[in-house]
């Protein structure tokens, strides 16, 4: 492989604050223009790979991440983009050689957390990780996300953009990069009438035991921004405020079909007393 001559130096400078001043087109349109002149030169092809990735045009990322690799076997990066790019396009021996090059081996119920963003908002969920590239959502998301229960997302296990505080525990949060596999899993809320925090966990229990995900949608997360903004932010959840459901709680239940979540609410109501209303499917 070359060393580029000053021109060409130049023009991958000029690609680069195209890429930082967002102007993707004419940062993608330059690097691959840079390809052409030459063509034995890694780094434009790493940059196009990334630059596909964060648009999830996974063919793309695959095809640069390739060429870079192939240019360039020490480059950490490319490779590990080049893994994600396989697993969403389910190259699977191309995904398994990556992940073993990095020495990752499959650990049984290992939880992270995701940033899902939407209308100007953002939603912080819990997923057991399936490689470094795939997650199954725990949570129910809010509709308007167009996630739902048990959907498997892609996200980059290197990338972590925050922390969720748990129990006095950092756990890594990471943003979605596209959905992988929809769930067979329908949406359904109500508001249950000012239900005590055993009457809430009554009901979550008798969900679990049906195999329906549950989720209080009147809790909020809040975001901590750091007062160096070089760090990631922090998360809280509802588990470090005050459970109180004065006036009803909006409560969310995953299932299949609509018969599984009445009798688990027929169920909540005779052994609680307490009722409910307002049900409803989302799309």
């Amino acid at each position: 492989m070359e060393f580029p001559n000053d021109n060409i130096q130049q023009l991958f400078k000029a690609a680069e604050n195209y890429e930082r001043s967002s102007d993707v087109y004419n940062a993608v349109k330059l690097f691959k223009k840079i390809i052409r002149l030459q063509p034995d030169w890694a780094p434009p092809y790493a940059r196009l790979a990334g630059l596909y990735k964060s648009r999830q045009d996974w063919k793309a990322t695959l095809h640069y991440s390739k060429k870079a690799v192939a240019l360039d076997s020490l480059d950490q990066d490319s490779w590990w983009t080049l893994g994600i790019a396989a697993t969403a396009l389910k190259k699977w021996r191309i995904g398994r050689s990556v992940w073993t090059k990095f020495g990752w081996t499959a650990k049984p119920k290992t939880l992270g957390c995701l940033r899902l963003q939407y209308d100007n908002r953002f939603e912080i969920v819990w997923m057991q990780m399936l490689d470094p590239a795939r997650g199954m959502i725990l949570n129910i998301p809010h509709p308007a996300s167009d996630r739902r229960y048990r959907d498997v997302v892609l996200f980059d296990r290197r990338n972590v953009v925050g922390h969720n505080i748990y129990n006095k525990r950092k756990v890594p949060v990471y943003d979605e990069l596209g959905e992988f596999k929809r769930s067979l899993f329908q949406v359904f809320s109500c508001v249950l009438h000012d239900p005590a925090p055993d009457d809430v966990k009554a009901l979550e229990i008798i969900c679990n035991n049906n195999g329906l995900g549950f989720e209080i949608w009147s809790n909020a997360t809040s975001e901590l921004l750091p007062a160096n903004r070089k760090d990631p932010p922090e998360f809280y959840g509802p588990q470090w405020l005050e459970q109180s459901y004065k006036g009803g709680a909006l409560a969310a239940i995953a299932a299949q079909h609509e018969a599984e979540v009445l009798h688990a609410l027929n169920s909540w109501q005779i052994i609680t007393l307490k009722n409910y209303s307002g049900l409803e499917r989302h799309q």
